[in-house]
């Protein structure tokens, strides 16, 4: 009892360190309890509040628990069956949503009274950015399984309590809430650990299940009436396409991506003995087919690049020359396609060259071609170049910035007298879309006299600037169901792939995103990889100077995002500590990063006074 008593009044003098400044003590912690301590000393929570700052009111309380009254109900009936089994002392039991929302919270009368004291109880956010390092919020940020001892509490009230708490997935494997068991003043919460993991993992089960028999009577309702509707699952997913606009909507993307805020809908819920099991759509705007137009990239989620895609839409129409600037791996190719497609001349044929992949000396035969024995070693025919194959329809010309300076005045000569002249031929008529495309800026390029200033003039008519991965990472979901349909992968983790993947920049873009995908089907076709194992393969082909921390310290990834960032992140530091004094703090806040980030920088670039 005496050692006990001792360690305690260990963890006691090692809390009161920290919360006095120390950040060095955390050491000696568990890991995830040092990042989550750092995290509220990082985020300045009050280690001795007693009133969270964000609490529902009644009524949002009471739509919460309406929305999740199935998940409550499955949970109480869950717990009832297992309490017994349970070997607590003054337990409380506690539901959040997938946010830290409390929805239900039961178990023993005394302990619940004492949780009123500092609000843990129903309606209360129970995060670790709003009531300090516990079970639920870790588990919430992690998506793992969480024991925390009375002492591992950041909070001063929440040191009086034990807790173990267990993420809950829903049928589509995305978070939906945390299930937490807490003990007072005592660390019998750590034994229900295991057991607490088992009940979410049939929880979950349960879920998958009910969903299933959902879409098992959705499909037989879609038998039995009438096919002017759509039907959607309970997560807003087409199940059933009316005929009339099966070229338009596509099963199981939300129907809500094709619902603009002038479209006319009128949306039914359908129930099935009392119970959810999806929605009935019918839209009265019209959706005829001369209303889409055709795009072979990946459907998007992101409102900006939607966006995008209607300019690319309105542009497409004209004749007008289009440049598309961006990053490599953006989809340049994707977007030549859709403008040619879209166009007046999309019967014609789209002939693509990348400028930057043929020999300087070659690359006039190839576009412009050559007349019978031009030269020795040619075709004894002849042979028509990708200006002249493209006569009718679109020229693409990717990479155009890489063409040498002769090339640069012979595709000048072609645009402006619409005439091509094969090596060593006649000139010949054409008629083509011109759509060029670089991964530098054409405008840099010509002030640094590397590009013609005419051409220029020529080919920047229309200007269009491809979005990077890291601007739309709600695509990555997209992207990820696109590769597991196209290999027949069916997986359950894609959730976990995701959430990994939403913390790197992809400087790469989609071609990097899709060769990592490539490297995990081949790596882990039929098992489940750790994090640990997912970062790997991320990592495996990322460039040197494109490396991202991933960890604690979100909040630094912008300065690791800056390419040729060193320089400017160095003035920007030594401009903000020499403003500040070297007040570390209120540097570390202007810059919008922790304390430790800044100690770090400092030390890395050789910043201390």
């Amino acid at each position: 009892m005496f050692g006990m008593e001792v360690e305690f009044m260990q963890d006691q003098q090692l809390w009161k360190q920290f919360i006095s400044g120390d950040e060095f003590v955390v050491n000696v912690l568990d890991a995830k309890i040092a990042e989550s301590w750092k995290l509220c000393s990082h985020a300045e929570i009050d280690p001795y509040l007693v009133k969270p700052q964000k609490i529902l009111s009644v009524l949002e309380l009471v739509n919460k628990q309406q929305q999740y009254s199935n998940l409550i109900e499955i949970v109480k009936k869950q717990i009832k069956k297992v309490e017994g089994d349970l070997l607590l002392k003054l337990p409380v039991f506690i539901l959040t949503d997938e946010t830290g929302n409390i929805l239900w919270r039961g178990g023993n009368i005394q302990a619940q009274e004492r949780a009123n004291e500092f609000y843990f109880k129903e309606g209360t956010k129970w995060t670790e950015l709003n009531v300090g390092t516990n079970a639920i919020g870790i588990a919430l940020r992690t998506k793992k399984d969480k024991y925390v001892s009375l002492n591992e509490h950041y909070a001063y009230a929440s040191r009086q309590w034990s807790c173990s708490a267990s993420p809950i997935f829903d049928e589509t494997g995305s978070l939906l809430g945390v299930l937490d068991v807490s003990t007072l003043h005592n660390e019998s919460a750590k034994d229900a650990f295991l057991l607490l993991t088992l009940l979410t993992q049939r929880i979950s089960n349960i879920l998958i299940r009910e969903d299933l028999e959902r879409q098992k009577e959705l499909l037989q309702y879609s038998v039995l009436h009438q096919r002017d509707d759509f039907l959607c699952d309970t997560h807003f997913k087409i199940v059933s396409v009316p005929e009339k606009y099966a070229e338009c909507f596509a099963v199981g993307n939300d129907i809500h991506m094709y619902i603009k805020a002038k479209t006319i809908y009128k949306s039914e819920k359908i129930y099935f003995e009392n119970r959810l099991i999806g929605y009935k759509v019918r839209i009265f705007s019209d959706l005829s087919p001369q209303n889409k137009f055709y795009y072979p990239g990946v459907p998007t989620a992101n409102k900006t690049y939607q966006q995008f895609l209607q300019q690319v839409l309105r542009l497409a129409d004209s004749s007008l020359p289009i440049h598309l600037f961006g990053e490599s791996g953006t989809g340049k190719e994707v977007i030549a396609q859709t403008i040619h497609y879209n166009s007046q001349v999309k019967n014609g044929p789209l002939v693509a060259i990348n400028c930057g992949a043929i020999n300087q000396n070659l690359l006039e035969s190839e576009l412009f071609g050559y007349a019978p024995g031009a030269f020795t070693g040619s075709n004894a025919k002849g042979q028509k170049g990708k200006i002249e194959q493209a006569d009718g329809g679109t020229l693409f010309l990717d990479e155009v910035e890489s063409m040498s300076a002769q090339m640069q005045t012979a595709l000048l000569r072609v645009v402006e007298e619409k005439k091509v002249v094969p090596v060593n031929g006649e000139p010949r008529k054409v008629s083509f879309r011109l759509i060029t495309a670089s991964n530098q800026d054409l405008r840099d390029l010509v002030n640094q006299d590397k590009f013609r200033k005419d051409l220029f003039y020529r080919i920047y008519v229309c200007p269009i600037q491809i979005p990077p991965l890291r601007e739309r990472k709600e695509d990555i979901k997209q992207l990820i169901a696109a590769f597991c349909e196209s290999k027949k992968w069916r997986i359950n983790w894609q959730n976990d792939i995701y959430n990994i993947s939403c913390d790197y920049p992809w400087y790469g873009n989609i071609r990097e995103f899709n060769n990592f995908l490539e490297r995990l089907h081949i790596f882990y076709e039929s098992q489940v990889p750790t994090r640990e194992q997912l970062k790997k393969l991320i990592e495996a082909g990322v460039l040197p100077n494109d490396s991202v921390k991933l960890a604690a310290d979100v909040e630094d990834i912008p300065s690791y995002r800056r390419k040729n960032g060193a320089v400017k992140e160095i003035d920007e530091l030594r401009q903000k500590l020499e403003k500040n004094h070297y007040h570390l703090s209120q540097t570390a806040r202007d810059l919008h990063i922790s304390r430790t980030t800044l100690y770090r920088k400092m030390k890395k670039y050789g910043l201390n006074k």
